[in-house]
Formats: C-alpha cells, structure tokens, sequence
C-alpha cells in the first residue's frame, strides 16, 4: 500500500481515519481476483484489455492439451466440446472480478451483481454445450443480448468520493 507519512501517521493515531481519509491501492492480484472495492473505467478497460494476452495464451494451452487427449483416445466430440468448455470456464473469474469492482464503482451493487452472476453462469453453460447444437445458438444469443447493458461499465462515469464498496479510485 502507497502511504505518505501524513497518511501513516492518521492511520495510526485514528485522527482522519473516515472513509474519506481512505486511499484507493489495490494491487493487479487483487483487481483480477478480489470482489471488494472499486476500479475506474480506465482500469476497467486496461485490465479486461491485459486479461485477453495471457487468457488467449492458456487458452492455445488447454484446448491443446485437450485436442491431444481427443484425438489419442478416441472419446466422442460432444465429449471433447464438455471438456473444452471446462478448461476455459476459470478465464471467466478474473473477468467477473473485475466486472463487479466496476459496477460497485458506480454504486450499482445488488440487483445489478446478481444480473451479472447470471450472465457469467449462462456464459458457463454455453462453454459446455456442444458446438453447433441449437442450445449453443440460443445461448450465444442470451449471452448477447445480455451483455449489451455492460457497455454501460465503459462509458458511465463511476460515483465520486467514496461509496459502502469503498474509497474512489481516482482519490
């Protein structure tokens, strides 16, 4: 955490320590991982943005691996799409993540983070189906549809000052 001396020392007596004395540091482990606290739509964008490298990296990986595993044993294609889509589902957590910091950002909690808990579990369930099956279709088409209100997160400026999610992160 990045204190200056005044800030260290209000900490430590308890002058100043309000929620408005709070300093926004949150480390990119914690950004990707944490769901407490917020980050601005720069943030949002840079770490959706960072999150594509290594995601699209271990996704050659995984579906690699899994391609050898289909092709050495034999097993069915619906059964390889199942296991394609299950060592995909853990890129899903850090984008979630940071999607929630986001709309805690805008002070747009509750109702909106279980629409979001929703559109990552239809997400899942679209990973697993198999591919070119009328379920995938529907499903990529909810998914659509449903993400449609998340570009909101890119545009709509997050509330200032601090809010119960936490102090802003523009300070």
């Amino acid at each position: 955490m990045n204190m200056d001396n005044t800030d260290l020392a209000s900490a430590v007596s308890g002058v100043g320590s309000d929620t408005f004395g709070e300093q926004w540091s949150m480390s990119l482990v914690e950004q990707l991982t944490s769901l407490e606290g917020r980050i601005n739509r720069l943030r949002y964008l840079t770490s959706n943005i960072v999150l594509l490298i290594p995601g699209i990296i271990y996704l050659v990986i995984a579906l690699f691996v899994v391609g050898l595993i289909w092709v050495f044993t034999g097993l069915p294609e619906f059964i390889f799409d199942f296991l394609a889509g299950l060592v995909t589902i853990p890129i899903l957590y850090p984008f979630y993540a940071i999607s929630v910091k986001r709309l805690q950002d805008m002070n747009w909690g509750d109702g909106w983070i279980t629409y979001l808990q929703v559109y990552t579990a239809i997400t899942a369930l679209f990973l697993l189906t198999p591919i070119g099956s009328s379920v995938e279709y529907t499903l990529g088409l909810i998914i659509d549809i449903m993400s449609i209100p998340f570009i909101v997160c890119l545009f709509a400026p997050g509330e200032k000052g601090p809010n119960r999610f936490g102090p802003d992160p523009l300070g």
